[in-house]
């Protein structure tokens, strides 16, 4: 790859990320979170949440192989398309899980500089934008060896759709983890579990649109399941805009 191609490449995935990030940020009116702290999350989301998220997926696909398992022995017997079974699993099962629980650690690790419910917000959506930056790097990337047409609709696409996604999820878990923290200082024990439990579901929803060209050959099926994704994805982060004002203005 030309350096060119590669400036390029890191353009298209990390500045409406943080295009975003501002917005979100900015947000909030009073007693807004200092930008160090934000982008110290973003940060966290965009390298240590996303390593972490590929070594636990590794393994959870190296498990699914491993001869003897439920999957392998069972559930791959079943009469339907092998490959079909693959992307379901890895994109509507594990990626969720996994990655809305690496993302969340990224909020936790500023737990102690949380003040408000709106803040948990903030810090997910930050989690959440820097992972789906690293993310659409490598997705940007492969795109670009098919073609700079392709390259820009995966770029655009992507734009608009996985990286509100990831913001919003994480966000979600974030409000959680925020509410679990500052009603634990008031004596009230409560769980994020729920919180995080919405955030997989959310974006194991969305994902399960995004696949839709990978298991059906129907065209207006998969049209269908991309403008989902994309009404999903927005009204979700317009939802997590709109909560950051109402929470900051009470």
């Amino acid at each position: 790859m030309e350096y060119w191609e590669l400036a390029i490449v890191l353009l298209a995935a990390i500045v409406p990320s943080l295009i975003y990030l501002a917005w979100i940020r900015n947000s909030e009116l009073y007693n807004r979170e200092r930008w160090g702290r934000v982008l110290s999350v973003y940060l966290f989301g965009a390298v240590v949440s996303i390593m972490a998220a590929l070594l636990l997926e590794s393994v959870a696909i190296a498990v699914l192989y491993t001869p003897g398992s439920l999957l392998s022995e069972t559930l791959w017997d079943i009469e339907f398309d092998y490959a079909t079974y693959e992307i379901i699993i890895l994109a509507v099962v594990i990626a969720p899980l996994v990655e809305e629980w690496t993302k969340g650690w990224g909020v936790m690790a500023v737990r102690n500089r949380i003040r408000e419910p709106e803040d948990g917000l903030i810090y997910g959506a930050a989690a959440g934008l820097g992972f789906a930056a690293t993310e659409n790097i490598f997705y940007n990337s492969a795109a670009l060896l098919s073609g700079l047409d392709v390259f820009l609709s995966t770029a655009l696409l992507r734009a608009v759709t996985s990286t509100l996604l990831h913001a919003s999820a994480s966000a979600v878990l974030g409000y959680g983890i925020s509410r679990k923290f500052l009603l634990g200082m008031q004596g009230v024990r409560m769980s994020w579990l729920p919180y995080y439990l919405a955030a997989v579901l959310l974006h194991a929803v969305f994902n399960g649109f995004a696949v839709l060209s990978e298991v059906v050959e129907e065209d207006l099926i998969v049209l269908l399941g991309l403008a989902a994704a994309l009404v999903l994805a927005v009204g979700m982060f317009l939802w997590l805009r709109r909560s950051v004002q109402v929470m900051d203005r009470g």
